[in-house]
């Protein structure tokens, strides 16, 4: 179990590597259009300020799901901060928005395109806060100026992440809102889109196959071809 355990989160490191040179191949490429400037990762996120039932909320809409937490891999853990830092702080321009919430709620809800088992307390999403907090709609995320809920919704669509600033005053009222139109709040990623991240790492994955085969077929010709007297000489 530990060992099938620890390989699963080896490959889950390798997409995530994976993704990180796809990313940036896509930024080279010009492919980012979402970015309000030149960035490292992608896709990014989806940001949106609005006014419901007259106060203000900030929406952040990020593809997929929480990516698993992993404490003791640190290499893993930059990964995820790096991307979602990023993804937050480069697809919007937080200079124009002349407002900050002073004590606030950030409620992160979870999508999920089925009913397989998940934990809603996914410590990545902190990683999340600690982005929002330095686009300066926040102040210091101490307990009593900045509360956290977790939510979690059923969408066939796909696996998505929804995050909302709201004001502490404000946030029943808002809770009530998003229960109702959760669906069609949220601002789904194309689904191509991660279609083809994957589809460029499986062809990856086939040519690094390849390449190791053709490595050990060469070894084994030198190997075969090589005189007795020579090699124990």
């Amino acid at each position: 179990m530990e060992s099938e355990k620890k390989m699963l989160f080896e490959q889950l490191k390798s997409l995530e590597e994976m993704k990180v040179y796809l990313m940036s191949q896509i930024n080279k490429l010009g492919g980012n259009d979402a970015a309000i400037k030149r960035t490292s990762v992608y896709p990014m996120a989806k940001v949106k300020p609005m006014i419901i039932n007259g106060y203000p909320v900030f929406q952040f809409s990020y593809e997929g799901a929480l990516p698993l937490y992993k404490e003791s891999d640190r290499d893993y853990l930059a990964m995820i901060r790096h991307y979602y830092f990023r993804a937050t702080h480069d697809s919007y321009d937080f200079s124009k928005i002349d407002y900050q919430f002073d004590k606030s709620v950030i409620i992160i809800a979870q999508h999920f395109e089925n009913k397989i088992i998940r934990d809603l307390d996914n410590r990545n999403r902190k990683l999340i806060q600690d982005a929002i907090r330095h686009t300066g709609l926040i102040g210091d995320d101490s307990w009593w100026r900045v509360w956290n809920f977790d939510i979690g919704f059923l969408d066939p669509r796909g696996n998505h992440v929804q995050v909302f600033v709201v004001s502490q005053e404000n946030f029943e009222g808002f809770m009530t809102y998003l229960k109702e139109e959760h669906f069609h709040l949220a601002k789904i990623p194309e689904s191509t889109l991660q279609e083809e991240i994957f589809k460029e790492y499986r062809a990856e994955v086939k040519r690094e196959k390849k390449e190791k085969e053709s490595k050990e077929k060469e070894r084994l010709v030198r190997s075969s071809n090589t005189k007795p007297e020579y090699f124990w000489s």
